[in-house]
C-alpha cells in the first residue's frame, strides 16, 4: 500500500523479529489446536469406559505441558513483535522530528503547530499499533483459520460448512466497516491537531486573552471545536459499536447451528460426544481469531490513516536545499554582495523586496531602517537561506549564496532576530545556545556583560542557572533582548545580525551596548536594522528601506541633511529625546 512505504525501511531492519514472531504464531496454534482433539478422545473413552486412571491421568498431563508450552510460545510471539513496534515507533518519531528539523520556514508557516505536534505524538501511537497488534493479531488470524478450519474439516466436513454459513457474511461487513473507520479515524485526528493548535496558542498567549477579557470568547471557540472533535469521536464510536455486536451476533448463530446440527447427528448416531466437544472447542478458538480480525481492520484504518498524515511530513522537500562541501570555505572571507535582489514570499501577490543592490566589504557594518513592513527582516533573513534565493542574487566572499553548505554558512552568522525567542532552561544554556555545553562560564559571563545583562542575571537567586519560564516569560522585554544579544556575541560568528535588537531596552542601556558592540564589530560584517537612527548612526553605510526598495543610502552624517524619511526619522526622534530629558535639565536649572 502506498502510505506504507515510509515503513518498509523500518520493517526491513527489524525483519527478522518479525520473522521469528510469525514463527512463534505458527507453533502456538499448531500446539493449541492439539488440546481439543485430546480432550474429545478423553470424552470419548470415558464415555465407553476404556480408560484407566494412570493413562487418565497422563493425558490431562500431556494437556497441561501443550497448554504451558503454547502459553511460553504466546508470550515469546507478543515479546519479539510488540518490542518491534516499540523500537521502530523510537526510530520513526526520531526520523520524524529530525525532518521538522531540516524543512525550512516556508512549511511551518503553512502548519499549525499543534497540529504538527499532534501528528508526531497521538498519530504515532495508531503506527505503533499497526506494527505491532495489527500484525500479531493479523499472523494469528491468518495461521489459526486454516489451522482450525481444516482441523473441523477432519472432523466432520458437514458441521464445519453448517458452523461457517454465517461467517461468510463476514467479508462484505468488514469491507463497509473500514471505510467508515478511516473516514471517521482520520477526521478525529484532523479536529484533534486543530483542537491542540487552539490550545497551544492559548496557553501561549495566556496573557493576551486575559488583558483583552477574551476569556469567555476563547472558551466558546473552544466548545465548538471540542464539539467538533466529540462528534467525530463519537462518531467513530457507533462504527466500532455496531461493528464488534455484529462479529458476536455472527459467531453466536454459528455456535447455535453447531449445537443444533451436532446435537441432531449425536441423536442420529452419526457423531459421539467427544467429537462434537472437540468441534465446539475448535469453533471457539475459532471465534477469537475471527474477532480478532475485526479489532486488526480497526487497527488497520485507523494506522494507514495516522501514516497518511505523518507522510505529509516526511514527503515534504526543503525548499532550500543543501550542498555538499566543495572546497574550503573557511578560508573565504564574509564580504556579501547582494545584486538585484527579489523576493516574494510564497502566497502573497506583491514582493516584499525589489531590486536590492548593496555591497558590504568584509568588517564592514551596514544599518537598514525603514518602516513597518518594508522588507528589512525579509532581507536579513535571507543571507542565511532561510527561504530561497535565486542564484546570482548574493554573493558571499566570492561564491554564490547557493553554492554554500548551509552548515557552514549559518555557522559563520550570528542572528539577534526581531522576535526574541529564549527556551524553557537555564540563562546560561539560553547564552550557551549558539556553541554547545563546552562554553566555558567566564565567556558566557563575558558576553552578558557586553550585552548589558550580567548584572540583571546575578540578582536572580540562582544566577546563570536561573530557569526560566516558557519563551523567558520571567524575564523582562529588554532582559530577553540581551540575553539573545549575549547569545549571539558568544558565538563569534564572522556575519553578526543584529535585527532591532535593541527595541526594548532604554536609551542609557543602548548606549552602553553600543560602546561595546563597537569593539565587537571591528573586524565583523554586521548588519544593524532598528527603527532608531542612534543605532544605525554607527554603520559604515546606512540603507533606508520603503516598500521592499531602497529609497536612500549613504553615511548617517549626510542622510541627515538629506530630505526623505532618514531626516524625518532623525529630527523626530531628536524631538523626542528633547521631550524626555527637559525634566532632567529643569532640574539641573533648578539646583
Amino acid at each position: 500500500m502506498k502510505p506504507l512505504r515510509s515503513l518498509y525501511p523500518y520493517l526491513l531492519r527489524y525483519r527478522w523479529h518479525f520473522v521469528w514472531g510469525l514463527i512463534f504464531v505458527l507453533v502456538t496454534n499448531a500446539l493449541s489446536i492439539q488440546i481439543p482433539v485430546l480432550i474429545g478422545d478423553i470424552v470419548n473413552r470415558i464415555e465407553k469406559v476404556d480408560i484407566g486412571q494412570d493413562e487418565l491421568g497422563l493425558m490431562i498431563l500431556v494437556i497441561v505441558c501443550l497448554a504451558g508450552i503454547a502459553g511460553a510460545f504466546r508470550f515469546l510471539m507478543r515479546r519479539v513483535l510488540i518490542d518491534a513496534s516499540r523500537d521502530i515507533e523510537y526510530e520513526f518519531r526520531n526520523s520524524l522530528f529530525e525532518k521538522l528539523e531540516r524543512l525550512d520556514p516556508t512549511f511551518f508557516d503553512a502548519n499549525n503547530t499543534g497540529d504538527l505536534m499532534s501528528r508526531a505524538t497521538n498519530d504515532m501511537d495508531g503506527i505503533r499499533m499497526l506494527l505491532g497488534p495489527a500484525i500479531m493479531y493479523s499472523a494469528n488470524t491468518i495461521f489459526g483459520l486454516p489451522l482450525f478450519v481444516g482441523a473441523m474439516l477432519m472432523l466432520n466436513w458437514q458441521l464445519t460448512i453448517v458452523a461457517l454459513l454465517p461467517l461468510m457474511a463476514l467479508t462484505p461487513m468488514v469491507r463497509h466497516f473500514s471505510r467508515k473507520t478511516h473516514k471517521w479515524f482520520r477526521a478525529q485526528q484532523e479536529s484533534f491537531g486543530e483542537l491542540t493548535t487552539m490550545v497551544q496558542e492559548n496557553l501561549a498567549g495566556i496573557r493576551v486573552v486575559k488583558a483583552y477579557q477574551r476569556e469567555a470568547y476563547e472558551r466558546e471557540k473552544f466548545l465548538h471545536r471540542n464539539d467538533v472533535y466529540i462528534h467525530n469521536s463519537l462518531s467513530l464510536a457507533r462504527v466500532q459499536g455496531v461493528f464488534f455486536p455484529l462479529i458476536g451476533v455472527l459467531v453466536g448463530l454459528g455456535f447455535s447451528l453447531l449445537l443444533l446440527y451436532g446435537g441432531f447427528l449425536i441423536i442420529e448416531g452419526d457423531m459421539d460426544v467427544g467429537t462434537l466437544v472437540s468441534f465446539l472447542m475448535l469453533f471457539g478458538m475459532l471465534v477469537w481469531p475471527l474477532i480478532a480480525a475485526g479489532w486488526v481492520i480497526n487497527i488497520i484504518q485507523r494506522g494507514i490513516a495516522s501514516l497518511e498524515r505523518v507522510n505529509v511530513i516526511l514527503d515534504a522537500e526543503p525548499r532550500v536545499a543543501d550542498v555538499s562541501q566543495d572546497g574550503d570555505f573557511s578560508r573565504l572571507d564574509t564580504s556579501i554582495s547582494i545584486r538585484g535582489l527579489t523576493f516574494q514570499y510564497e502566497g502573497t501577490d506583491v514582493p516584499q523586496l525589489q531590486d536590492i543592490d548593496i555591497e558590504v566589504p568584509q568588517g564592514k557594518t551596514i544599518g537598514i531602517v525603514g518602516p513597518v513592513a518594508s522588507g528589512k527582516s525579509t532581507l536579513v533573513h535571507l543571507l542565511s537561506r532561510l527561504y530561497p534565493v535565486e542564484r546570482g542574487q548574493i554573493i558571499v566572499g566570492g561564491r554564490d549564496i547557493n553554492d554554500w553548505p548551509l552548515a557552514e554558512l549559518r555557522r559563520r552568522i550570528a542572528f539577534v532576530f526581531q522576535e526574541t525567542f529564549l527556551f524553557s532552561d537555564t540563562i546560561g544554556w539560553n547564552i550557551r545556545f549558539g556553541v554547545g555545553d563546552d562554553a566555558p562560564q567566564e565567556a558566557v559571563e563575558t558576553a552578558a556583560k557586553q550585552a548589558q545583562v550580567h548584572d540583571n542575571i546575578i540578582e536572580f537567586p540562582g544566577k546563570y542557572e536561573t530557569v526560566l519560564g516558557e519563551r523567558g516569560v520571567n524575564l523582562s522585554g529588554g532582559q530577553k533582548q540581551r540575553v539573545a544579544l549575549a547569545r549571539a556575541i558568544l558565538k563569534d560568528a564572522d556575519v553578526l545580525v543584529l535585527d532591532d535588537s535593541l527595541s526594548a531596552v532604554d536609551t542609557h542601556t543602548e548606549e552602553a551596548i553600543l560602546r561595546e558592540l563597537k569593539a565587537i564589530m571591528r573586524d565583523r560584517t554586521t548588519f544593524l536594522i532598528s527603527h532608531r537612527i542612534s543605532t544605525v548612526s554607527l554603520a559604515d553605510e546606512v540603507i533606508v528601506l520603503e516598500e521592499g526598495r531602497i529609497t536612500q543610502r549613504g553615511r548617517h552624517e549626510d542622510l541627515v541633511n538629506q530630505p526623505g524619511l532618514y531626516q524625518e526619522l532623525h529630527r523626530k526622534q531628536l524631538s523626542e529625546e528633547e521631550v524626555l530629558d527637559y525634566p532632567t535639565r529643569s532640574r539641573e536649572v533648578e539646583t
